[in-house]
C-alpha cells in the first residue's frame, strides 16, 4: 500500500479504491456480480438449484443441490461458459467446477 506524502494530494478516486479494497467491498461487488452472470448464463432453472463461488485460477467454482443439477449443467458447459466469458471478461473463466453441497 502506498503511503501519503507530506504536501502530496491524493485523488478522490484512488483514496475510495484504496478505501475498497482495505475493507473489502471489491470482493463482495465481485462476488455479486459473478452470481449475477451466473443466473442469467445457468437460467432460472439451474440458478434456482446453484450458486457461483469463487474464481481461481480460471475455473469457477459452482455449488449445486444435487447430481442431477451437476450434470446437467456439465451437458450446457460449452454454453454457459461462453456466456459468463462475454459478461465477465475481465474474470478470465476459462473451465467450470461443480460440487454437490448445501446451497442455503
Amino acid at each position: 500500500m502506498s503511503q501519503r506524502q507530506p504536501g502530496k494530494v491524493q485523488s478522490i478516486k484512488g483514496t475510495l479504491a484504496q478505501l475498497m479494497v482495505q475493507k473489502g467491498y471489491a470482493q463482495v461487488q465481485t462476488a455479486d456480480a459473478t452470481q449475477q452472470a451466473w443466473d442469467v448464463a445457468a437460467g432460472e432453472r439451474l440458478a434456482a438449484h446453484s450458486v457461483a463461488g469463487n474464481v481461481q485460477r480460471g475455473t469457477l467454482l459452482v455449488m449445486v443441490a444435487n447430481s442431477t443439477i451437476s450434470q446437467m449443467i456439465s451437458f450446457q458447459k460449452p454454453q454457459i461458459l461462453k456466456s459468463l466469458q462475454e459478461q465477465l471478461p475481465d474474470h478470465g473463466i476459462t473451465d467450470l467446477k461443480i460440487k454437490v453441497g448445501r446451497i442455503d
